[in-house]
């Protein structure tokens, strides 16, 4: 029997935590569309297709998640692509929501610099998360993990 390195349990279960983040998220977009949120609904109550991707991106974290603590053979690949699927989906979240210029925008005022430097610090969580992820998937000992 040979043992889960540490490394992989602690990417499971930052991949848990996503998970739960892109929930909220997805139920976030939902209470938005239900008060007329970002796009105008007029008499539809359907979300546009866009918006269910945080809910897929959800599910997918968890099977993936599951995968790496059960030591399934494909969840280094499935991790891989569910990394390069999240980082594409905030590169296209962050363009249509013009977030890119206040990645690094200080405000004036000790409560607003305050929110500004919470703002920088988490803004780019989810690419340090899946660049992080998948550099040290790359590495040896996981690959050997997961080769079984």
């Amino acid at each position: 029997m040979t043992y889960r390195p540490i490394g992989v349990t602690i990417v499971a279960i930052l991949t848990i935590i996503f998970g739960v983040a892109l929930l909220f998220l997805f139920m976030l977009l939902l209470v938005l569309s239900a008060v007329g949120g970002p796009y105008p609904s007029g008499t539809s109550p359907q979300l546009p297709l866009i918006f269910y991707a945080p809910l897929i991106l959800s599910v997918s974290a968890f099977a993936v998640s599951s995968g790496m603590l059960g030591r399934s053979r494909y969840a280094w690949y499935a991790s891989m692509m569910f990394w390069i699927v999240f980082v594409l989906f905030f590169v296209w979240c962050y363009s249509f929501m013009g977030v890119w210029h206040w990645m690094f925008y200080l405000e004036s005022g000790d409560w607003y610099r305050l929110l500004s430097i919470a703002r920088i610090l988490a803004l780019p969580s989810p690419f340090v998360y899946a660049v992080g992820c998948s550099i040290y998937f790359l590495t040896k000992t996981p690959r050997e993990y997961f080769a079984r």
